[in-house]
């Protein structure tokens, strides 16, 4: 059993928490190999009210998006384009796959 997320300490930007007190994990989905990085909790959840999911109209490309955007690390290509990346490749089945192990390793159920 993995541990929880390291509290949050007040005044520490997202973006410090990343960088000092991330936990990493690979995963490997047909054949491509993932880096994800964990964020806050709280970023976490204003993500999901924020796209909607947790709402009668979720925007789930955006939600998508978002978690590609800020939890893969590598490949650079995932972490800068985003869900465009996988539209260009016309690969919905990675990247749905890919949701899920980043959805699984966020909520700490490896």
């Amino acid at each position: 059993m993995s541990k929880a997320w390291p509290q949050k300490p007040k005044g520490l930007s997202e973006r410090s928490y990343r960088k000092y007190m991330a936990k990493t994990k690979s995963v490997t989905i047909n054949g491509m190999e993932f880096t994800l990085q964990s964020v806050s909790p709280t970023w976490y959840l204003n993500h999901n009210d924020e796209t909607g999911m947790t709402s009668a109209k979720p925007k789930t490309a955006r939600y998508m998006d978002g978690l590609f955007r800020n939890v893969v690390v590598s490949p650079k290509e995932v972490q800068n384009g985003g869900m465009e990346y996988f539209d260009a490749a016309e690969d919905l089945s990675t990247a749905e796959k890919l949701v899920k192990e980043i959805e699984s390793f966020l909520r700490g159920r490896e």
